[in-house]
């Protein structure tokens, strides 16, 4: 993959050494002064940047997967302390899903019927996860809207 030449180096780090010989300081360029050193002397940073993609989309993944795994544990939680306090834990929260699900409704009816679907058969440990999931759409929602570029037309 990485492609040597006779004095062991890849291209990378035959890249490093040219930037050291050439006394550039790579730290004190910013990205269109780096590119346009690099497309002087003729590198091909294609794959690099590839695999850097890559890289960096597998670890948001990850990281989204990780943020995921938390909410879910923390629903659980949640849920187990409302099936302890009773039945009428579990009604409140039934009403805030609601509410929660109606007030999507005016801004996003196709995904608060989705909603709606799964609050029809929620089990009281579901009601948390949704209760959960409702309150981040809406957290991310105000988010969302101010940093559409789209918006800003």
């Amino acid at each position: 993959m990485s492609e040597q030449n006779p004095n062991g180096l890849t291209k990378l780090e035959r890249l490093a050494v040219l930037l050291r010989d050439d006394s550039v300081e790579p730290e004190g360029m910013d990205a269109q002064q780096l590119k346009k050193y690099l497309q002087e002397l003729k590198e091909d940073m294609s794959e690099p940047q590839k695999r850097f993609d890559a890289v960096l989309k597998k670890a948001k993944a990850q990281q989204r997967l990780e943020r995921a795994h938390e909410r879910r544990l923390k629903a659980i939680e949640l849920a187990k302390t409302m099936i302890a306090s009773g039945a009428g834990a579990i009604d409140a929260a039934r009403a805030r899903v609601s509410g929660m699900i109606d007030k999507l409704g005016q801004s996003d009816p196709d995904q608060a019927q989705v909603y709606a679907r799964e609050f029809e058969k929620a089990t009281p440990e579901d009601l948390a996860t949704l209760e959960q999931d409702l309150a981040l759409l809406e957290m991310e929602t105000p988010e969302d809207e101010k940093s559409d570029p789209r918006d800003a037309r």
